[in-house]
Formats: C-alpha cells, sequence, structure tokens
C-alpha cells in the first residue's frame, strides 16, 4: 500500500528540492528557466519544493519537468506512485507484412538452426541494399527483331 499523500507530498518536495540545487550549482538555472524549459508555470514549481497544495502533481507536469532537465522521472514517479514508473505507454507495434512475420518467428525461433537464422539474415541484407526501381516495369520475354 502506498504512503499516505502528505508523506509523499513531503519526499517529493525534498527530491524537487535537490534537483533545483543541482540544476542551479552545475548548469546555472533557476526556477523560472526550469519552468520555461518545461512549459509549466514556475509558481508550480516552487509549490512541489514547498509541498503546498491538496494533491498530488499532475504527472505529465512532473514528466516535463524531468524531460527539461534530462533526468530520469523514475525517480519522481517512484516516490508519487508507487509501482509506477513511467507515464509514457509502451509505444504501438509497428504493423507488419505476414513474411516478415514468418521471418521473424524463424529468427526468433530457436529450432532453427544458427546458419539457417545467419542466411535469412544475409539475404535481408541483400534485399535491402537493392535499389529500388519504381514506376519502371520489366517486361521478359522474346526480344523484339530489330527494324
Amino acid at each position: 500500500m502506498a504512503p499516505p499523500v502528505e508523506v509523499r507530498r513531503d519526499a517529493f518536495a525534498k527530491w524537487v528540492r535537490r534537483v533545483l540545487k543541482q540544476a542551479k550549482e552545475v548548469r546555472g538555472l533557476g526556477v523560472v528557466q526550469i519552468a520555461e524549459m518545461a512549459g509549466i508555470g514556475n509558481p508550480t514549481i516552487y509549490r512541489w519544493a514547498n509541498a503546498t497544495g491538496k494533491e498530488l502533481p499532475n504527472p505529465e507536469q512532473v514528466l516535463a519537468f524531468c524531460d527539461a532537465l534530462d533526468i530520469p522521472s523514475a525517480a519522481a514517479f517512484s516516490i508519487l506512485w508507487p509501482g509506477k514508473n513511467e507515464l509514457r505507454a509502451e509505444p504501438e507495434p509497428i504493423p507488419m507484412d505476414s513474411d516478415l512475420q514468418t521471418l521473424m518467428r524463424k529468427l526468433n525461433d530457436p529450432n532453427v538452426s544458427e546458419f539457417e537464422r545467419e542466411f535469412i539474415r544475409e539475404t535481408i541484407r541483400q534485399l535491402a541494399d537493392r535499389p529500388v526501381q519504381r514506376g519502371r516495369i520489366v517486361k521478359r520475354g522474346r526480344p523484339r527483331a530489330a527494324n
């Protein structure tokens, strides 16, 4: 069970103060600059640092704060929402052609020999390096007689 909101808010405030101090010492950034970089109001950051407010911070604002300072958001999320390390959802898988799915299954199948897997990889590399000829239809058949 997660600690009470007050405890998490106080722990987050301590973390925010430490991050702000480090940003000031290392990068020379103040709250106003950080707020501008994150796209959030500087009163929000002051509210976090002073542990004021009735509710926990907005997860998107916390993420923007961490991204602006190029620090991992996992620490903030573990303080505020134990068990939830990220706001970002897993990216949706890219739709893949059925032939490519078959090749991927073979490449990941432990029953397929290493020789066959390497053959598939090399063939894919060769196909990837071929120039693409779009719009040009190559007709095969008997050569025409020259006039």
